[in-house]
């Protein structure tokens, strides 16, 4: 005999009961599915905002405080590295990159890092328009920052709450450039030349200061002196002020990144190295880990991160699993209640001739068709939770998360699964061997 019709039969007259029943399980499921798929988007996450940056050279200090300042720009207060300590890595030979990071002002929110023209390349693999900044009145940002090439925006000193008590530098920078989107929390950085951060809290800019001089003022003065004269006066000295003002523009684009003058190099908060081999990397870390400089591979502060995520994940699935347990009793204790509901149509059934095995297969047909739903919402209902605090949480950092269903979350689905169907044997083995005269006269 075919127990699905009354299976299905006993789904439709207490519906209600039944979607709570999936409702339950559901949540149950979507837990675990939400914890481990959440877990996986943030390492990865981490790993991909990390992958542009080998080694981290700093002043010693908390490496997972640099780590977050370099990489995440969750800016705190670190000290900073001496320029006589970082000045060689701009000329040695194992190095491919070395950019100096200087922190220390935003706009709306948004940070201003200062850095190199190499870094800016480097970090979005080229620009996605316009071009690198080539003097310290031009910007790049990033693909997040709500600007437009050749806007103009005025920086202020801080981040957050402080920069707006704190007033403006006087200063204003155009955006020349737009980085291609990264994924990671760079995406809603504006990134400048280093010297422009030097110079705006009034610090060596790392080159010969008899060189350095102000564009804008230059240019205004010299429009002054000839602001008088008649127009045909003018038109002969054009092409001779255009050279002179071309001159200046070079002059100035001298004065962004390296080679940079040691002697007046003042320090920063760290340097990001692309070494040209992994034997260079080694050697970099070792000989840039003394008294007065610490030197390190990212990927082992996320290491560690990730053993603590871990460990916490770990205890948040035990919880899930305690409560999934839970949930599953709950059910079987509800479904054993409601199966009294079914005694007296089962007992007449096996007296009209239905065998053991009918009543057996219905029952626990019934619990595995609810439990198998649930199990399948619980999936979709743990990768939504997921994705939606992914949603969140890139909203919040900029670092790009992906929540995705993937082997893991399958297994714990199906495990899941598996112990209910094992469980649904208890409620079936239960009517399956109650006598049929007791189930009558009892009824």
């Amino acid at each position: 005999m075919n127990p699905f019709p009354i299976v299905i039969a006993s789904l439709r007259r207490h519906w209600i009961m039944n979607i709570l029943f999936v409702l339950l399980i559901a949540v149950a499921v979507a837990i675990g599915v939400g914890i481990t798929a959440q877990e996986r988007a943030l390492r990865q996450g981490s790993a991909k905002a990390a992958d542009k940056f080998d080694i981290l050279i700093a002043a010693p200090g908390s490496q997972t405080e640099i780590v977050m300042n370099t990489i995440f720009l969750r800016h705190s207060a670190i000290n900073l590295l001496d320029g006589q300590h970082w000045a060689s890595l701009m000329t040695d030979p194992r190095v491919e990159i070395a950019a100096p990071l200087a922190f220390g002002d935003s706009w709306q929110d948004y940070s201003i890092v200062g850095s190199t023209p190499q870094f800016v390349a480097y970090l979005s693999d080229g620009l996605a328009s316009g071009h690198i900044f080539e003097n310290i009145e031009q910007a790049v940002i990033g693909a997040a920052v709500p600007l437009e090439i050749g806007d103009e925006f005025e920086p202020s000193h801080g981040h957050g709450a402080e920069a707006e008590l704190e007033h403006h530098h006087g200063v204003h920078l155009q955006v020349v450039g737009k980085m291609k989107p990264t994924g990671t929390p760079w995406d809603s950085a504006i990134i400048v030349a280093v010297e422009q951060v030097w110079d705006i809290h009034a610090l060596p800019t790392g080159h010969d200061e008899d060189e350095d001089h102000d564009h804008s003022g230059a240019a205004e003065e010299h429009h002054d002196e000839h602001e008088d004269h008649d127009h045909d006066e003018a038109a002969e000295h054009h092409d001779e002020d255009h050279e002179h003002e071309h001159e200046h523009e070079h002059q100035v684009m001298d004065h962004i990144g390296p080679p940079f003058d040691a002697d007046a190099l003042p320090g920063v908060p760290a340097l990001v190295v692309r070494p040209k081999s992994v034997a260079a990397a080694y050697t970099l870390r070792a000989d840039y880990r003394t008294d007065h400089s610490t030197a390190f591979f990212p990927a082992e502060v996320l290491v560690e991160m990730y053993r603590l995520l871990g460990n916490a994940g770990s205890v948040m699935r035990a919880m899930a699993l305690g409560s999934q347990g839970l949930v599953v009793a709950a059910i079987l204790a509800a479904i054993l209640a409601l199966m009294q509901l079914y005694r007296k149509q089962f007992a007449v059934l096996r007296a009209l001739g239905a065998p053991r095995s009918y009543v057996f297969g219905a029952i626990w047909s019934y619990v595995s068709i609810l439990v198998v739903i649930g199990a399948i919402a619980g999936l979709g209902l743990g990768w939504f939770v997921a994705q939606s605090v992914s949603t969140v949480f890139t909203a919040e950092t900029g670092m790009a998360l992906q929540a995705t269903i993937s082997g893991s979350e399958l297994s714990l689905a199906g495990g899941f699964v598996l112990i209910g169907l094992i469980l649904a044997t208890v409620p079936a083995f239960l009517l399956y061997r109650r006598p049929v005269v007791e189930a009558l006269r009892n009824s």
